[in-house]
């Protein structure tokens, strides 16, 4: 045990040996703002209250050195920190870090344990920029019938972050002229639709009573179970009704259960059921679940982008 230190000493690598340099550093307010300058543009939004805890924490003398370094890729670029940078700046003090310098931009994402960060802000810094709402709709989106959980708990942990950042990027089209990445609204909703307009472009060319493209009727559907009528000034009939008992269900449930969110699983299979039927243009009575997800398996669905999604040019070109 007495020679630990020693052990520790010769087995250490030099820079030439693992690309890899770390420093035990003083960081006062100008050296702070100098590597915060080096912030990456992906990084996610600084918070500032947990900032101003930090803060507290330092002018208090309740800052100690710990084990999480500050990481700075071999392209100069500072992956993490920011809060305790910025904390440091705010405070006026002087705090002892470690900082480890030579690591690729694609381990950012695995170093940064001061502050949690979510799936979305993960995939935004792997280069692919998706914001919350998206996260949560395109992981409903691929969410399992049969399974007990909805999707943001079933491909909810960091070894998904990369099937659920291809799949986003397979539809992201969609979303995007939706405008999913707005607050307001349930992912489910989102969602549903989204697999609706998948399965018209790809599957689903049987004849339909209602002369609505894939895109038209999508947003429809959005627009019904959101506000109940049409932002384009469509009309809505017998064939439109299952989004509006859906959008009806919604609000009995919130008003039954005291304000309780549309989020639980059986809410997802009656939305995917009611988005189905609204495809099909049904005449629904009651919103009843499928036993089995009526729609083709959406992991396994072509992407929807231009120029793949083959209703691009008749919607899209002028």
């Amino acid at each position: 045990m007495s020679n630990i230190l020693q052990d520790l000493q010769d087995a250490e690598l030099s820079y030439a040996d693992c690309s890899h340099k770390a420093f035990i550093v003083e960081v006062g307010p100008e050296l702070a703002q100098k590597l915060l300058a080096l912030n990456f543009d992906q990084n996610r939004k600084l918070s500032q209250p947990y900032v101003e805890r930090m803060s507290s924490d330092m002018k208090n003398g309740e800052w100690g050195l710990s084990n999480d370094a500050i990481v700075i890729s071999n392209c100069l670029q500072v992956g993490n920190a920011q809060h305790r940078l910025n904390a440091v700046i705010r405070s006026n003090t002087a705090q002892t870090f470690i900082v480890l310098f030579g690591s690729p931009k694609a381990a950012f994402q695995k170093f940064d344990t001061g502050k949690k960060r979510t799936m979305e802000q993960r995939i935004t810094i792997s280069g692919i920029e998706i914001s919350m709402k998206e996260c949560c709709i395109i992981r409903h989106a691929m969410n399992d019938y049969e399974n007990p959980s909805v999707g943001t708990v079933q491909y909810g942990y960091p070894r998904h972050d990369s099937l659920v950042a291809e799949t986003y990027k397979k539809h992201k089209h969609f979303l995007k002229i939706v405008g999913a990445s707005k607050p307001a609204g349930s992912a489910f909703i989102y969602a549903a639709a989204l697999k609706l307009y998948a399965e018209m472009i790809h599957y689903n060319k049987v004849l339909r009573p209602y002369s609505h493209d894939p895109h038209t009727r999508a947003q429809l559907f959005i627009d019904l179970c959101l506000h109940g009528y049409s932002t384009a000034d469509l009309p809505s009939g017998q064939t439109e009704i299952a989004a509006l008992k859906l959008k009806n269900t919604i609000a009995r449930k919130k008003e039954d259960l005291k304000g309780q969110y549309w989020s639980q699983k059986y809410d997802w299979r009656v939305t995917m059921t009611a988005a189905y039927k609204f495809m099909l243009g049904e005449k629904v009575v009651n919103l009843v679940p499928y036993k089995t997800d009526p729609f083709h398996n959406f992991l396994k669905m072509p992407s929807t982008n231009p120029p793949t999604n083959p209703e691009y040019f008749k919607l899209y070109d002028s």
